[in-house]
């Protein structure tokens, strides 16, 4: 009898200490020259749960073909299998976004309050761009850094920072190439991202049941 006793006890405790425990998300990407590799790192209550994905490889077929991506599978065949990313695809992701937002009435606020609640650890973004011309990398690199500035000004009100985002623009003046670097570190209490969601699930039940109210008394 003790022993279930003391079971129900670390339980309840568990579920009294899970929503304070920290989510730590690491994102690290790099591509130069059309090789790319990134991956992303998971870590939650207390290290006790890791997970690591790997990021697909991304290759530019031009605006009509879109975008190749090659996604590796343990298989016994160690060639990678690609899919292509086009308007089409685009455009469906496009009509599912949108039949969200219609969906979800407070999708704005719900998204502004968790990521209020997030802390970035760490962001450090580095580009390089070179066309061979030192004029163009000149006119180049001062376009990269309003973009990124630009970024940085538009995501600050809703996260807060641990550190200063760190930018770097590399200009490259006699070769052409392009590269980046991104590396960044995120958490937030799992409290706070289960309330996130439930908070966007009710709003999509009330959304329902008032768009079955209209229809009841319309009919």
């Amino acid at each position: 009898m003790k022993f279930f006793l003391w079971v129900g006890m670390i339980l309840v405790a568990l579920l009294i200490i899970l929503p304070f425990t920290s989510v730590r998300i690491e994102l690290l990407f790099k591509w130069e020259n059309e090789n790319d590799r990134g991956e992303v790192k998971i870590r939650a209550l207390f290290g006790l749960v890791r997970l690591r994905f790997t990021l697909p490889q991304l290759d530019w077929a031009g605006i009509d073909r879109g975008l190749k991506v090659s996604l590796a599978e343990e298989t016994n065949d160690t060639s990678p299998k690609k899919e292509i990313i086009g308007k089409k695809t685009i455009q469906r992701g496009k009509e599912m976004v949108r039949e969200l937002l219609d969906q979800i009435d407070g999708l704005k606020e719900i998204l502004r309050w968790f990521f209020s609640k997030v802390t970035c650890e760490k962001w450090v973004w580095i580009t390089s761009v070179g066309t061979g011309d030192a004029a163009e990398a000149g006119f180049l690199t001062g376009i990269v850094w309003t973009l990124k500035s630009m970024l940085i000004g538009w995501i600050s009100p809703y996260i807060r920072w641990q550190k200063a985002p760190e930018l770097h623009v590399e200009p490259l003046f006699y070769r052409e190439a392009v590269g980046m670097t991104f590396h960044s570190i995120i958490r937030f209490r799992l409290g706070h991202a289960i309330l996130a969601i439930k908070r966007l699930y009710w709003d999509r039940n009330k959304r329902r049941n008032l768009k079955w109210q209209s229809i009841q008394s319309k009919a």
